[in-house]
């Protein structure tokens, strides 16, 4: 057990960073006090805003757009913590779904196309992939559901461009009850 010297709560020790350089090799503050500080000081000091706020963050896009939709757009689902391995969502028939999104961008060989990362992920069963036109207007262009066994040998990402886009038509979801959600989520 130990004191943190910011809060004033005694806690177990493993509510404590670790320390080389302290007596008890752990920290003087609790790790809640740790965040606190240290989030404090992004926002104030370095103007930082949480991802769920900053729309130029990399990962407002798909943790916080998509996944908000999917969880409006299916019954029945179960949201894993953030920073879950593998996949986002449990469905009400067990299984695991990883949302991916994008915004159409250009390739190397200055076609438009939309990259989702799926980084060799042997977990999910399936992958929600939202294709929308741009990040400022976030309207959704195109939606498949993928099973994980088309996609999760690959290892790093898989491209879908509009050439392409005939290839993935087993798979495409209807778009309009994704476009009313979203017009729905940007007016709140």
């Amino acid at each position: 057990m130990k004191r943190c010297t910011k809060c004033g709560e005694v806690k177990d020790i493993s509510q404590f960073n670790k320390h080389k350089r302290a007596k008890d090799r752990h920290t003087w503050y609790c790790k809640i006090c740790v965040n606190e500080i240290s989030t404090k000081y992004k926002r104030e000091v370095l103007g930082h805003l949480p991802m769920s706020e900053n729309k130029e963050c990399s990962c407002y896009l798909g943790m916080v757009v998509a996944e908000r939709l999917f969880g409006h757009l299916f019954k029945d689902v179960v949201r894993m913590p953030w920073n879950n391995s593998g996949y986002d969502f449990i469905c009400n028939r067990d299984k695991k779904i990883d949302v991916k999104s994008a915004c159409i961008t250009h390739s190397r060989k200055k076609y438009p196309c939309w990259q989702f990362h799926i980084n060799k992920n042997k977990i999910a069963d399936y992958f929600l992939l939202l294709a929308f036109d741009n990040r400022d207007d976030l309207e959704p262009q195109y939606q498949w559901l993928i099973p994980g066994r088309v996609l999760n040998h690959i290892k790093s990402h898989t491209t879908i461009s509009p050439s392409t886009i005939d290839k993935w038509d087993e798979y495409r979801q209807d778009i309009g009850q994704t476009v009313t959600c979203c017009n729905t989520l940007k007016a709140v």
